[in-house]
């Protein structure tokens, strides 16, 4: 979340005011410094952007610094939970919830959730939510645990789903296409935005036509390439946009002139016309004008990524 003030210190402790957490959770990015301007012209405050660092966050990043460190240097510092250790504390917890349930006693179904969401260690959780005893008898937990074959909520009457971290697909996607102007020696600066599904990249370059390409096929080839990059590594589905500069705003304006101008020849030549290859976002403006003139259709056709729109008089072929 970005936050502003009249200095970097200021934007910071708003920021970490509002989200309610202790500077040492929170990752802070500096996106622009204040500047005073002259006589009052030119005045801007600090910006700055702060994520939350989550305790599973912080564990992870805590196993990567210990890889490939010398065990001796390793045991000076607190010790880090590997990735089996901190598994089996999750079996552990699960284990025990099982075991409450079956006693004929209840967990809440939000509890369940935060646990599975695995942000937090489980036993905090239990804690935070004052059922703490569920995991008292550590004997018991440890025995259940062992019995048990998965450490899963499938018996617990709660659906479970695939858990991904969307701010880590964001930054690996990122990567990835920043990765490719890269190589394309072309000096680019990428934001993100992103809600539950979506994934928005935009591309600020002083060069736009090397990456946007002739009629936008260079775009359309890195929104291909991001898209396939997300499929390949998450079983579930992502929509990504690329925009450059204000690329897409443009042809959008474009796209309206195009639609009109193809409605009029379909009407007067009473014969269908088909567009060039087009994205999806682009097939729907499209769509949507022509869907809004008397007397015409339009239709998708074709296999991404050479899909593209017919438009043609309505109740021709009815």
């Amino acid at each position: 979340m970005k936050f502003t003030g009249a200095t970097v210190e200021e934007a910071i402790q708003n920021g970490l005011a509002e989200l309610n957490i202790p500077r040492k959770r929170a990752h802070i990015t500096v996106l622009a410094r204040e500047k005073k301007g002259f006589l009052g012209f030119g005045k801007q405050p600090a910006k700055v952007d702060i994520d939350v660092i989550n305790e599973t966050t912080v564990v992870k990043a805590n196993q990567k610094a210990v890889r490939g460190v010398p065990s001796e240097v390793n045991e000076l510092n607190e010790p880090v939970k590997s990735v089996s250790e901190a598994t089996i504390d999750l079996g552990k917890v699960v284990a025990a919830v099982k075991e409450f349930e079956k006693s004929g006693q209840h967990l809440e179904d939000a509890v369940k959730e935060k646990i599975l969401k695995n942000k937090k260690d489980p036993k905090t959780i239990l804690a935070e939510t004052g059922r703490i005893e569920i995991i008292k008898d550590e004997d018991l937990v440890d025995q259940t645990a062992a019995e048990t074959e998965t450490t899963s909520f499938e018996d617990l009457d709660i659906k479970v789903e695939q858990q991904y971290d969307i701010d880590q697909v964001v930054v690996e996607v990122s990567d990835y296409i920043q990765e490719i102007l890269d190589d394309m020696d072309v000096e680019a600066r990428i934001e993100s935005t992103h809600n539950r599904r979506t994934i928005n990249l935009q591309v600020d370059t002083d060069e736009p036509g090397r990456v946007i390409g002739y009629h936008g096929k260079v775009l359309k080839s890195l929104q291909l390439l991001a898209q396939n990059f997300l499929y390949n590594r998450y079983e579930r589905n992502f929509y990504i946009t690329i925009n450059v500069n204000d690329y897409v705003e443009h042809r959008a304006e474009v796209l309206q002139g195009y639609a009109q101008k193809l409605a009029e020849r379909v009407l007067e030549e009473q014969e269908a016309y088909h567009t060039d290859p087009m994205s999806s976002s682009e097939r729907k403006i499209i769509h949507r004008i022509i869907s809004k003139m008397d007397g015409l259709t339009s239709y998708s056709e074709g296999s991404e990524p050479n899909r593209y729109v017919v438009v043609d008089i309505d109740g021709k072929h009815d």
